[in-house]
Parts: C-alpha cells; sequence; structure tokens
C-alpha cells in the first residue's frame, strides 16, 4: 500500500526537497498540500498534481485519509503543528531546527512515544554519501585520532533561497538565525561524525541584513566530549557562492569533505609517500543551480514508516542537535562558555 503524504508549508523547503522527492517514489501518494497562501499553495499541488489544496491544517488533517505529514513552516509554528499531527494518529517528518526550545522538543518526543509514531527531523547532512563515507573513514583510524576541526556553512543569505520567507530575519519566528538555518546542520553533523558537544563558546552578529533581529553570522568554539575541539562557522553574508565544507585535522594527516572543487572527500597522510587519496563519493548536496540531488531524508522517513530501516534521525537526535545550539545562543548572550547539558 502506498504511503498517504500530507505536506503543510509549501516554500522552498517543500517545493525542492520533499514534495519532488516524496513524488519520486512509487510507495507514495502525495494527497494534499497546506499553506496560508493558497496562490502559493495552487501553485505547488499544479506542478506536482497533487489534488487537495488546504489553507488550514487542521482543516486537512480532518478531512484527508493520511498516514503521515512533513511540517514545512517557520520555526515556531514546529512543534503546535508536529503534536497536532502525531495526536491525529500521523507520522510526522519536521523540518530543522525541530523547535525553539527544549520544552517544544520534549513534547514533541513525548507525544511521537506516547502514540508509537514516527517522529523524524529534517537534518539532511549525516545522511549524504559523503559524510557518511567520511565517518567510516574517521571511525577506521587509517588518519588516527582527531585532534581539531573547522566547519563552516554560509551562503547569501535564506532571501536568495526563499525570497517570501521574511519570518527567517524575525526572532518572534525564527529564534536565531544563520545559528537556527546553517548551525543546526553542523552542530548535527559533528555530533554524528565524532562525538556529542560538551561546551561552547559563540560570537553572533548581525553583519549586513537590514531589518533582522537574528544573527547573520556566527562562530562557535566547541569542545567535544570526547576531547576534540573545533570551530562552528554559520553566515548568511557569503558571496557569490556558498560554502559547506569541514576539516578535520588529525593524528597522521587531514580529511577534507566538500572544500577542493575536484575532490568531495580527500585525506593528506603525513606518512612519506601515501600522499593524497581521493574518495569517489557525489558531492554534497547544495542550493545552488545543478547541485541538488536526493537528500535522503524522505526515502529515510519513508523506510521507517514502513519498517525497512531504523529512523536515522530521530527526536532524541534533533533535541541534541537544538541544545547545541541554544547553548551557542546563551554563550553569545552571556559573554561565557556554557555547557551543553546546562541548557535548559
Amino acid at each position: 500500500m502506498k504511503v498517504r503524504i500530507g505536506v503543510i508549508g509549501t516554500g522552498a523547503i517543500a517545493k525542492y526537497r520533499h514534495l519532488p522527492e516524496y513524488a519520486s517514489r512509487k510507495d507514495v501518494e502525495i494527497v494534499a498540500v497546506c499553506d496560508i497562501d493558497k496562490v502559493k499553495a495552487d501553485k505547488v499541488a499544479l506542478r506536482f498534481d497533487v489534488g487537495q489544496v488546504y489553507t488550514d491544517y487542521k482543516e486537512m488533517l480532518e478531512k484527508e485519509k493520511l498516514d503521515a505529514v512533513s511540517v514545512c513552516l517557520p520555526n515556531y509554528l514546529h512543534a503546535e503543528v508536529t503534536i497536532y499531527a502525531l495526536n491525529r494518529g500521523l507520522h510526522v517528518l519536521v523540518e530543522k531546527p525541530m523547535a525553539t526550545s527544549l520544552k517544544e522538543a520534549d513534547a514533541m518526543i513525548d507525544t511521537a512515544k506516547k502514540n508509537n509514531l514516527v517522529l523524524m527531523v529534517g537534518q539532511n547532512q549525516r545522511l549524504a554519501p559523503l559524510h557518511v563515507l567520511a565517518k567510516k573513514v574517521i571511525d577506521s583510524g587509517m588518519l588516527g585520532k582527531v585532534n581539531t576541526f573547522r566547519t563552516v556553512f554560509g551562503h547569501q543569505g535564506p532571501e536568495h533561497w526563499s525570497p517570501s520567507a521574511k519570518w527567517f530575519f524575525d526572532k518572534e519566528k525564527a529564534f536565531a538565525g544563520s545559528l537556527a538555518d546553517l548551525g543546526v546542520h553542523k552542530v548535527d553533523l559533528i555530533q554524528y561524525l565524532l562525538a556529542d558537544i560538551d561546551e561552547v563558546a559563540c560570537f553572533s552578529a548581525i553583519m549586513e541584513k537590514k531589518n533582522c533581529t537574528v544573527d547573520d553570522n556566527s562562530v562557535a568554539i566547541v569542545h567535544m566530549k570526547n576531547g576534540v575541539i573545533g570551530t562552528v562557522e554559520t553566515s548568511w553574508t557569503y558571496k557569490p557562492k556558498e560554502e559547506n565544507g569541514t576539516v578535520f585535522f588529525c593524528e597522521k594527516g587531514t580529511l577534507k569533505m566538500a572544500v577542493e572543487p575536484d575532490a568531495p572527500l580527500v585525506a593528506y597522510f603525513n606518512e612519506p609517500g601515501k600522499g593524497r587519496l581521493v574518495f569517489e563519493v557525489p558531492k554534497i548536496q547544495t542550493n545552488e543551480e545543478g547541485g541538488q540531488f536526493s537528500s535522503g531524508v524522505i526515502d529515510s522517513f519513508i523506510d521507517t514508516i514502513n519498517g525497512k530501516i531504523q529512523n536515522p534521525i530521530p527526536g532524541s537526535e534533533g533535541r541534541k542537535a537544538l541544545r547545541a545550539i541554544l547553548a551557542c545562543i546563551e554563550s553569545n548572550t552571556s559573554k561565557s562558555k556554557v555547557r551543553v547539558e546546562e541548557v535548559k
């Protein structure tokens, strides 16, 4: 039987990620879409041959027989809509960051557990083939232990990805800027590859974006529970192209991910004669022209619902990434180091 899907929110993330990836699956039927902007929703429905359009998500969930929903809304609505859908008996894929507070995240996780339903968070970087292979390389020990790292995610800003989404710049709706938009990807990836983050010291600022009440640039120094230290840099002011790479400086050499144009994953060895090893993997997913490929999120969500795999990004993992971002925000505000486990 096909998994019957509803998509709540028809902005860029739904249009370029969720809907096309659902449409590519033969075991999925996109039953309905919902957006408060009916004109936008109608256009998306026409593009993906979706039969039903709503402007009220509660009406959609009441009238349509669905198995699951994607929640592709501004950050402040994630918890409310996710909990409502879970209580209606639906599996939920919610965009990152999963919520705006730990209290919201805990309520979402508890509701999914109570109803025995799948709650998955759209942290797609850990699913990229490049990063899956990088984890194998790191875990293999071929480069020895990781000492330090630098990871960067920056582009010109969300207005170039989703021109109508003004909420990104509003603290009341987004709770944070580049940290919530891009940093949550990077802290999730680093925790997936290395270990949980133990402590952070973060500096955030508004450098260029006008009428913005959230950070457009942030740099965090992080200390991992396994002793590794590194930096997480996020920006909405990188021009003209985005950067989305990571470098690990290791005991026996260096590993670079999505840094060198000709080598998505490359290792450099200290040992004489070993030199440079380039791994054959696809480039990382990007918002730039011609850079799209399946994120793996939709495939994982559907396969988890069907019992084929274990949920790779459950609510608990989304919560860990959110908590690290909240620690960064607290650090910037207090001008001091913050222990992640002390963030409430």
